[in-house]
């Protein structure tokens, strides 16, 4: 009876875990498609981006990357190992604290009506605070006695996790708030660049292509500060053992 009960402990453990991957696993997935239902909707909803030159390659590559999520949420939900749980709560955690910290931003950007000069220094420490963030998570992962690969997955998920929550509120942001994005648009280098004669379609595609590069720049950076976080962690415990 007595060899019985910690497998009995083990198995209900392993049931809750698996449990617990599998909710935050469709959460993530649905936030997924939320965003390309939104894309989907928001492009249809205006015909005259589609006149537009190149107007489905700025629709196509949010919706690409994306859909390259998916298989990362399902690696990243099967991982095996003791820290396998750890990685997903402390991802998780960092990256829901980073992403309301970017809402923060963004909120600030787009209705604080800051000048060029406090635009840019507000955004550089806004990033700063991210890459923090990312860092952190594969710091303590590490210090927790986990591999560099856990610290790495660790900041990836969190990258990964506060840009889908950023580029939801962005999106939404074409429905409830779009005089103020298109306000913080005027005068953009880029409308003239685009050669595109539609300012409204151009609001939307810069959002499109705004939401695609978050998507990259925040899990290339996720995985680098994950890394870096878990290596000084790692570096800290070797020099801490020598002592």
């Amino acid at each position: 009876m007595a060899d019985k009960e910690p497998s009995r402990i083990m198995e209900t453990g392993n049931k809750a875990d698996l449990k617990h991957r599998t909710v935050f696993r469709r959460i993530v997935l649905s936030v997924i498609i939320l965003n390309i239902t939104i894309i989907a909707i928001t492009a249809f909803m205006y015909p005259p981006l589609l006149k537009m030159s190149n107007s489905w390659y700025y629709i196509l590559k949010p919706v690409i990357l994306l859909l390259m999520y998916i298989p990362l949420v399902m690696y990243i939900t099967r991982i095996s190992g003791p820290f396998a749980q750890t990685v997903i709560s402390m991802g998780t955690t960092f990256g829901v604290i980073s992403g309301m910290l970017e809402v923060t931003h963004i909120s600030v950007e787009n209705f604080g009506h800051l000048d060029s000069h406090t635009e840019s220094v507000s955004t550089a420490i806004f990033m700063l605070g991210l890459f923090f963030l990312y860092g952190t998570a594969g710091f303590l992962l590490v210090k927790k006695r986990g591999t560099i690969v856990s610290g790495i997955q660790a900041g990836a998920l969190a990258a990964g996790l506060c840009m889908l929550i950023v580029i939801t509120f962005g999106l939404s942001q074409l429905f409830w708030s779009f005089k103020a994005i298109e306000q913080h648009d005027i005068g953009s280098p880029d409308f003239i660049r685009s050669r595109w004669t539609d300012f409204h379609a151009f609001v939307i595609a810069d959002m499109f292509e705004a939401s695609f590069s978050v998507l990259l720049v925040g899990l290339v950076a996720g995985i680098i500060f994950g890394f870096s976080g878990g290596l000084i962690a790692r570096l800290f415990t070797t020099r801490k053992i020598i002592r």
